[in-house]
């Protein structure tokens, strides 16, 4: 794939799905603005994509805020002279039922997750109009879909960035700018190997989720990433509106 020609922001971007997609688009040709909230990100980001340093600008910032989305709009236009593709990949996992959820937990994960998309679309939206389009991907869930013990305010959170992906792709269809959302099943991250630890019997947990999904495994970070390379490609120009599910089966069930 070949995305040469393209100038991308994606959050989320220090680890799992969304360091995967930042290397695939630097190797694609893609110029590119990665965004976490991890102070190491720099180092990290570099030291990875040491090969394409000359393509790649790194902001730390907390997409919960308003002015980190206004900050890495300005960053990929200051740098690169545009913006292309938008991936808004952040996001928090929180494994409780809805009862027991804190108001503090409910906000920060509805914050990370959903208005995180509302400010970025209010930084993103205006320069795409005035290029005369472009592309944001949202990272959607499963469980933006289906309900699944345990995923209270994350399921609704997920629910929500399905159903803004397909406002904004109406609303702003006539202005050349497409929105799709990316929905994967379980993903091999290292926040996955931390939470399998912390159940206390790794493996069973792990098998677990990879018996859930009909294909019998779950999905490499690398695997997501390179679905979002095609995405950001010409192959992919009808896409828009659509709720893309990558998930080994899970919701076919």
């Amino acid at each position: 794939m070949n995305l040469h020609d393209k100038v991308a922001v994606v959050t989320g971007a220090d680890s799992g799905i969304g360091a995967e997609i930042v290397r695939l688009y630097l190797e694609a040709g893609a110029r590119v603005v990665a965004v976490d909230i991890n102070p190491m990100l720099p180092q990290s980001a570099l030291k990875a994509n040491e090969r394409y340093a000359a393509n790649l600008r790194c902001l730390v910032g907390d997409v919960a805020l308003e002015q980190t989305a206004l900050d890495y709009v300005e960053m990929a236009v200051r740098e690169f002279g545009r913006l292309d593709v938008m991936v808004n990949n952040a996001a928090i996992p929180l494994q409780r039922p809805i009862h027991e959820t804190t108001a503090e937990q409910w906000d920060r994960v509805m914050d990370v997750n959903v208005k995180s998309l509302f400010w970025s679309a209010r930084a993103v939206v205006p320069v795409m109009k005035r290029q005369g389009g472009g592309l944001i991907l949202n990272t959607g869930s499963i469980s933006s879909v289906v309900g699944i013990p345990g995923q209270g305010a994350y399921a609704a959170s997920k629910g929500a960035v399905a159903q803004i992906t397909r406002q904004m792709a109406i609303e702003y269809a006539a202005d050349g700018i497409r929105v799709n959302a990316v929905c994967p099943g379980t993903v091999d991250t290292p926040l996955l190997r931390r939470a399998a630890v912390e159940m206390g019997d790794a493996d069973a947990f792990l098998k677990s989720l990879s018996d859930a999904h009909p294909i019998g495994r779950v999905a490499a970070s690398e695997e997501i990433a390179q679905f979002f390379v095609f995405l950001a490609s010409d192959h992919a120009r009808f896409f828009t509106g659509a709720l893309l599910m990558i998930d080994g089966g899970f919701t076919a069930h």
